[in-house]
């Protein structure tokens, strides 16, 4: 099985703190859209005291000439919103073609815990909040882009005592949500994604199904090292993989991604189709915001290849 099937962009880091406009420690995890022939990013900002909101970047091509708002989307702390009280980070956006909105996923962090809150944006300028759709401790929510048999399906990362699964759920109207399914468990012993699984990006439809990024962790000597992997969906059950890559397909392996406030880690959060072309944006050592490309041909190869590890 080819295990490297991503390139580099050249730019990397794509955006980095001395990018932005103001002071801050570290730009990661963006979710990723595209508005009026632009490609957006939702970056989390962490400041300097610690705390992170989620600011907008535009570009005309996806790599360079970003241009970041100062005011955030979504600020952490806000009056009337104590479960944000520590921040908002790592959002995830998806285009709800229905609903005629963006819809943005993200971690709600306070002193509760990290819990799952859901907000919409008509023009990804402002937002309005939704509130939270999963209690603590819960992350890595990404919404599908269409009803199934007329519910909303979101895939999400409940913690239940250590055990860190991707499970499925679904709602009506994308406030009440359940239903809940198994979709993909982390694997135990020395497996590279045996200490917990995440969905990076939301998902992306194929003529085979839904194909998830996702993240995976293994301990090395009591240190965590985050890598991709990619699994398909049932087009029509998407709580169900019909199947899942036995290896990783994405590690840190560039200085950018070894070293950092959190060192060997990639975090893919943001997926776009471009032409052919995958564009996958994610976070490298939880200190800047990079891009990697591939096609959906090769994802869908290492898959071919692997042997479905699911029921």
């Amino acid at each position: 099985m080819k295990i490297r099937i991503f390139e580099r962009s050249r730019h990397n880091p794509i955006i980095s703190p001395l990018d932005l406009p103001f002071p801050a420690a570290s730009v990661l995890n963006p979710g990723a859209t595209e508005q009026g022939g632009k490609v957006v990013l939702l970056l989390r900002v962490e400041n300097h005291a610690g705390y992170s909101s989620i600011h907008v970047a535009r570009s005309a091509n996806g790599v360079t000439g970003w241009k970041i708002e100062p005011e955030p989307i979504l600020r952490y702390g806000e009056e009337g919103w104590r479960y944000e009280e520590w921040g908002c980070e790592d959002a995830r956006v998806t285009y709800l073609a229905d609903e005629k909105r963006w819809y943005i996923t993200y971690t709600a962090y306070s002193p509760a815990g990290a819990a799952v809150a859901l907000a919409r944006s008509a023009d990804l300028v402002s937002a309005e909040r939704v509130g939270l759709i999963f209690s603590p401790n819960n992350k890595d929510a990404v919404l599908f882009p269409q009803r199934f048999d007329g519910r909303w399906a979101v895939l999400h990362r409940p913690d239940a005592g250590g055990i860190e699964h991707v499970w499925s759920a679904y709602s009506p109207d994308l406030i009440h949500w359940g239903e809940p399914h198994c979709v993909l468990p982390e694997l135990s012993g020395p497996a590279w994604d045996g200490v917990k699984v995440g969905a990076g990006a939301p998902p992306i439809p194929t003529p085979y199904g839904w194909l998830l990024i996702y993240h995976g962790v293994k301990a090395y000597g009591g240190h965590l090292v985050y890598r991709a992997g990619a699994a398909l969906l049932d087009p029509k059950r998407p709580y169900k993989a019909i199947a899942r890559c036995r290896n990783w397909i994405f590690q840190a392996e560039a200085p950018y991604e070894l070293s950092g406030l959190t060192p060997n880690v990639v975090f893919p959060t943001g997926l776009l189709v471009r032409g052919d072309e995958l564009w996958m944006y994610y976070g490298a050592a939880d200190s800047c915001t990079c891009l990697a490309t591939t096609t959906i041909r090769e994802v869908l190869g290492a898959l071919e290849e692997a042997k479905a590890a699911c029921d």
